[in-house]
């Protein structure tokens, strides 16, 4: 369950924040080139200081009931999705969806995700700033010469690399 208080409290970065790390993801700040990846080791400082930058969320649990935590980062340009069991198609329209999402976000990564099917991918098409798509090991896509046309339509500057078989 998304804690809005909790947001509003501590501010949209350290919110997700504690929410990617007890799910098992990481998460990299602005100006940091390492990852953060021990919940009690979160950086503290006034609010607002860390800001979001990337989200490596390889084995995580995340699922589409947190992406609230996701609406106010406005700085994240980085996202891996490596071997989510929960994170189906829902999530992805969820991600395309949000606003900041689609101003920030450059470069994605979906690898080894079984619920994630054509009409996932077809969804990023609102990503208008996405440079850089990697797709591996996604079974449940199986229109990809007719999906991926689409999307390369909707998002003429998109580097997309696939790892499909």
């Amino acid at each position: 369950r998304v804690d809005h208080e909790r947001i509003r409290d501590v501010g949209p970065d350290r919110a997700a924040s504690e929410w990617l790390l007890r799910c098992g993801a990481l998460v990299r700040y602005q100006g940091s080139p390492r990852w953060q990846r021990d919940y009690n080791g979160l950086p503290t400082g006034p609010l607002g200081k860390y800001k979001i930058e990337a989200i490596n969320a390889t084995d995580s649990c995340i699922m589409y009931r947190g992406f609230d935590y996701l609406d106010g980062l406005e700085h994240v340009t980085d996202i891996k999705l490596e071997k989510c069991m929960y994170i189906q198609d829902e999530c992805l329209q969820r991600l395309s969806e949000t606003s900041n999402l689609q101003k920030s976000l450059q470069r994605l990564e979906i690898i080894s995700c079984g619920n994630v099917t054509d009409k996932g991918i077809l969804a990023l098409h609102k990503l208008r700033n996405l440079q850089y798509l990697y797709l591996s090991d996604l079974p449940g896509i199986r229109q990809k010469e007719t999906t991926f046309h689409v999307l390369q339509q909707a998002l003429p500057n998109l580097e997309l690399e696939l790892d499909l078989e």
